[in-house]
Formats: structure tokens, C-alpha cells, sequence
């Protein structure tokens, strides 16, 4: 528990260190890390995949976490993480990775976002993480987007408030902060605010939309909401984020929708900020506009810079003194809510059941876009691309390319082709292809990475199959003649269920829950 509950008792850099997330590089803390939480009083962590070998090493990392910050700063940790599921996971592969946003809504079932929410707050529980930043409540409907796509549920804002709130509902049951991301809205960007600084037009009505999921999620309860990095001329007309503007933040967010909960940033390393403002700066900047956790994820030395330069501008006024606290003050709460919950064992991470209820959620996201009776024959051959690195966010995972793995499973041929492949790529892929007796095909945002589609429409004319293993609008742009299939993502347990899939050991029933129109040309 926390042992300092009297913000009135606490130095300015104690103050101070309560509203700072930072993050290290590799899976032990680094002794500049723990002089940083020692000296500057870092209060919280955020955790990466880099920081994850198995459970066991992140339960003991975790508790270190917590025992160190006990020590240097009077309170427990926020420990967060992103694991929305789907593509975007942090944990190693010995813990439950649950579908991602897209894939649950396209299940049709509600109860299955609150399954999957709770799933992953008892493992994470178990391993000593208490806030996930998630879910995305994004709307998604931007088909070009480079960064949301299926970490949303859907393009309509009623299916993200149905899905969102029970997710956020199994998070918060299982003891694990939910967080709602990213405010006011990152679902009509063409841009990824990790390398650009996207700006989104349109006045209230328009951003009406994109603001409801927000609105619902602050009514339901939410503890947490994260900002994002990007322009809305409507809602602030001085050239600022929405992370840096106190219009949005504390007039829209805080007074408007009545949020009483926790504000974190989005990373300020990512270059929308970095860029443009420097981390530092939108670190103070983010604080005085009603922000009460910045996340600085990566390196620790402009963590501490953050922490000095705070101080300074609360010397100078440009932060006041009592807001801060009022915002310290949330912070020792919400931990000492946290703390309150028991710690389930180790032993349900990964466990028989829940792989077995994974297994069965993952069935039901499967998605028939366009039945033309393909049939997986004794002579089959795989091609697909490697699972690129598509956003910041996401996880590069070359070893677990779709082909490769598919073609082991059925020992059958495979190609793995490039992330665009080009006219010379596809004529050689056919040639190898020939002989093959049925073809199945992956795309990874070929949407964006027009030469996978190219190289899917030449097999028009043959008993083929193509599945989308990221976003199913790849499929709209996939000649009529070929059986479409959205899966969402591609993970170990994605795997298997299109395994048994192809093999007809099930009826794929899901639903897709966005529509496949409106792609640039």
C-alpha cells in the first residue's frame, strides 16, 4: 500500500516524479534506470516487448519495479503496458494473447470482449502489471489509416461503444486499469502520429462521431483515458496536439464529458511531438494542460530532464502548484485502489483454460468475405509476406512468416514473397507456383502494399484462397473469383485455427464489422 497518502508532505520532486511513465531498454533495469527513479523520483514504468523474456522473469521484474519505487518514492508503481491483443502485444508466448479489437467485433458477440478483457487482466495481474493501455475506442473510419485499422472495432461508433465497454468492464473487474485511447479520436488520420504530426478537419458535428465512444466510456466508468498527438483546428485553434491543449484536455475532456479519472500521453518520443516540440517541452506542455501521467517510453535521461524542467515551470508559474497536486492526489488514489486487489497465481497465465477459451474466441473471429467454394487439396502450395513491421506499434516477426509456418504445418511448398512484390517477383512466384493443385495466399495490409494484391488477382483463375492477416480491407481489392477470408492478425493461435479451417474442421461464422469501401484508388 501506499505508504506517503498526504500530497501536502511530499517535496516538489516527489509531486513531480508521481505524473512521469518511463520505460528501459532490455529486460533487466539498468542501473541509470534505477539512479533515475532513485534521484528524480520516477514514480511509474511502462513495458515493452523488449522487456519480456517469459512470465516468470516479468512477475520477478515487476515486483523489483515495485519494491524499488516503494523505497525511493513513498508509493506503489502504475506499471502499464499495451496489450490490446491481436497484432498488438507486448507479452511472450507463454502467456494468453487474446484477438484484438476487430476480430471480437467481428465475432458478433459482446460477452466475448468482456472474456477477453478479463482474461488478460488476470494474467497480467498475476505477473504484477496494472494498467493496460487499452482498448482503443478509435473509430475507425479512415479505411487508409496506417496506424488504427484493426486495433479498432469497427467504423461505426455504436459497435465501438458495445465492444469497448465490455472490454473495459473485463479489464476493470480483473483488478487492471483500462485505458481509452486515443482521445479525442485517432480513427480518420492517414497518418501515424509515431512519424508525423496528423491533422484531423472538421468541426463538432463531424468529430461528433469519433468523440461518442469517448463520452460512453467516461459514463461506464473508465479509469483511464490516453491522449493523442494530433491536430483538431476545431477543437483547439492554436497549432498544438491534442496531448498539449488545454482545451481538449481539461475543457473537453475534464469539464465537458466530466472525465474524473487518470489522463496519460501517448509516448512523447514519437516524432509528432519529439519533432515538433521536443519531449521535454510537450512534457510541460502536456502537464499544464491537464495531462496527469506523461509517458516518456524509451530513454530515461529526457525522463529526467522531463522531471527537472516541471520543476521549473512550476518555479515560473507556468504550472500551477495546486492543480498538480489535486492531480497527485488521483494518482494515490487510483494506486491505492489497484493495490487493493488480490494477486491471482502465476499459474492461471497461459494456463489449460484459458488457452482453451483463447482457442474458442479466436474461432469465432474468422470471417468469410467472399465464398467461392475453395478446397484445400492434397497438392496445395502457401504464399504470403513476412509479418512486417507496418506501425510503431506493432511487432516485426520475420520467423513467424504466414507461409513458411502454414507450410510446415500441411508440408507442403511455400514462398514467402516481399512486403510489395513487383511484376518480375510474381511472374517468377507463379512459375514456382505451377503445379500446384490449390493456392492460399495471405496479404499484410496490402491495401497500402498494392503488389500483393497484384500477385493474389493473377491466381484468379485457379482454385484459390486469400486471407487478410491484418486489415480486411485488402480483401475489397481482391478479384471476385477468389475466396476471401478476414482473419485480422497472425499469431500462434491464429495459426492454428486456420489450420483447422482449411482443413473444414469448423464453419467460419464471423461478421465483418467495418466496410470495405472507400479506399484510395
Amino acid at each position: 500500500m501506499n505508504t506517503i497518502v498526504d500530497v501536502e508532505r511530499m517535496s516538489v520532486r516527489q509531486l513531480v516524479g508521481q505524473h512521469l511513465v518511463c520505460g528501459f531498454p532490455k529486460p533487466q533495469l539498468s542501473d541509470e534506470f534505477r539512479e533515475a527513479i532513485q534521484t528524480h523520483k520516477i514514480a511509474n514504468v511502462i513495458l515493452f516487448a523488449h522487456n519480456i523474456e517469459s512470465k516468470e522473469q516479468l512477475a520477478a521484474l515487476t515486483a523489483e519495479i515495485q519494491a524499488l519505487v516503494k523505497e525511493a518514492c513513498g508509493t506503489s508503481a502504475l506499471i502499464g503496458i499495451d496489450q490490446e491483443g491481436g497484432m498488438i502485444t507486448r507479452l511472450s508466448p507463454d502467456c494468453t494473447n487474446v484477438p484484438g479489437a476487430m476480430a471480437i467485433a467481428a465475432s458478433g458477440a459482446e460477452e466475448n470482449a468482456y472474456r477477453a478483457g478479463f482474461i488478460t487482466a488476470t494474467e497480467l495481474r498475476a505477473m504484477g502489471v496494472n494498467v493496460d493501455f487499452a482498448p482503443s475506442v478509435d473509430v475507425n473510419s479512415n479505411p487508409n489509416n496506417p496506424v488504427i485499422g484493426v486495433r479498432s472495432y469497427s467504423d461505426r461508433a455504436q459497435t465501438v461503444i458495445t465492444y469497448a465497454s465490455k472490454m473495459i468492464e473485463g479489464l476493470q473487474q480483473g483488478g487492471v486499469m483500462a485505458t481509452a485511447k486515443h482521445f479525442p479520436g485517432h480513427g480518420d488520420t492517414h497518418l501515424d502520429s509515431h512519424v508525423a504530426l496528423p491533422k484531423v478537419e472538421g468541426d463538432r458535428t463531424t468529430l461528433a462521431e469519433h468523440l461518442a465512444p469517448f463520452r460512453a466510456a467516461v459514463a461506464d466508468g473508465v479509469q483511464a483515458v490516453m491522449s493523442s498527438h494530433i491536430l483538431f483546428p476545431s477543437l483547439e485553434p492554436q497549432l498544438v496536439p491534442a496531448t498539449m491543449s488545454r482545451a481538449i484536455i481539461t475543457g473537453l475532456l475534464k469539464q465537458e464529458m466530466g472525465f474524473k479519472g487518470l489522463v496519460f500521453t501517448d509516448c512523447l518520443e514519437m516524432d509528432a511531438i519529439a519533432r515538433h516540440w521536443g519531449t521535454v517541452e510537450g512534457c510541460v506542455a502536456a502537464l499544464a494542460a491537464g495531462v496527469d501521467l506523461a509517458c516518456i517510453s524509451h530513454h530515461i535521461d529526457l525522463g529526467m530532464a522531463a522531471v527537472e524542467a516541471v520543476e521549473a515551470a512550476i518555479e515560473e508559474g507556468r504550472i500551477d502548484i495546486e492543480e498538480l497536486k489535486a492531480s497527485t492526489q488521483k494518482i494515490l488514489a487510483a494506486k491505492a485502489m489497484l493495490d487493493s486487489f488480490e494477486r491471482p497465481p502465476l499459474s492461471v497465465v497461459d494456463s489449460p483454460s484459458h488457452r482453451a477459451e483463447n482457442l474458442h474466441l479466436h474461432r469465432q473471429t474468422i470471417t468469410v468475405v467472399n465464398d467461392r467454394s475453395f478446397v484445400l487439396t492434397d497438392r496445395p502450395i502457401f504464399i504470403g509476406p513476412r509479418l512486417f513491421r507496418t506501425t510503431n506499434t506493432a511487432k516485426g516477426a520475420e520467423a513467424n512468416a504466414f507461409s513458411r509456418i502454414m507450410g510446415e504445418r500441411f508440408d507442403s511448398p511455400y514462398i514467402i514473397c516481399g512486403d510489395n512484390p513487383d511484376e518480375s517477383e510474381i511472374e517468377q512466384i507463379l512459375k514456382t507456383a505451377h503445379g500446384a493443385t490449390s493456392v492460399v495466399l495471405a496479404t499484410y495490409n496490402g491495401h497500402l502494399n498494392r503488389g500483393q494484391i497484384a500477385l493474389v488477382n493473377r491466381f484468379a483463375s485457379t482454385n484459390a484462397i486469400c486471407l487478410a492477416l491484418r486489415n480486411p480491407y485488402d480483401l475489397a481489392l481482391v478479384d471476385e473469383r477468389i475466396t476471401t477470408v478476414a482473419c485480422y492478425s497472425f499469431t500462434d493461435t491464429v495459426a492454428e485455427v486456420i489450420a483447422r479451417f482449411l482443413r473444414g474442421e469448423f464453419i467460419a461464422e464471423g461478421k465483418l464489422p467495418v466496410s470495405l469501401g472507400g479506399l484510395d484508388a
